[in-house]
């Protein structure tokens, strides 16, 4: 059986006048609305020396992903970032998740 969970990571630069309001929100507000998306399980976050915001969010399983990204929850939080859109220098959404190799077949004629 695979283990291996799917993960969101989020990269978000503020502009240099917003990174500290940005920030604040991002800790306070951002990680609390994605803790409340059912089928996340883990959230990390960071930022870089460059200011740049991060947020790691694994999900349970390949199996939850689009329920939980068409939840109301996720919805809601997808919504709060609208506040922002002139404040961002980038914003960057990238999903990972397992490829696994699909089975040979041979065609006997």
């Amino acid at each position: 059986m695979n283990t291996y969970r799917p993960f969101l990571l989020l990269r978000a630069r503020p502009k240099a006048e917003s990174r500290d309001r940005f920030q604040a929100w991002f800790r306070q507000v951002h990680l609390r609305d994605v803790e409340r998306i059912p089928g996340i399980v883990t959230i990390r976050s960071g930022s870089t020396r460059g200011g740049t915001q991060l947020g790691l969010y694994s999900f349970e399983s390949a199996d939850v992903v689009q329920g939980s990204l068409a939840s109301p929850e996720a919805a809601y939080s997808r919504g709060t970032w609208e506040q922002w859109a002139s404040e961002l220098e980038e914003l960057l959404i990238e999903m990972w998740a397992p490829v696994f190799p699909l089975p040979l077949y041979e065609s006997a004629n």
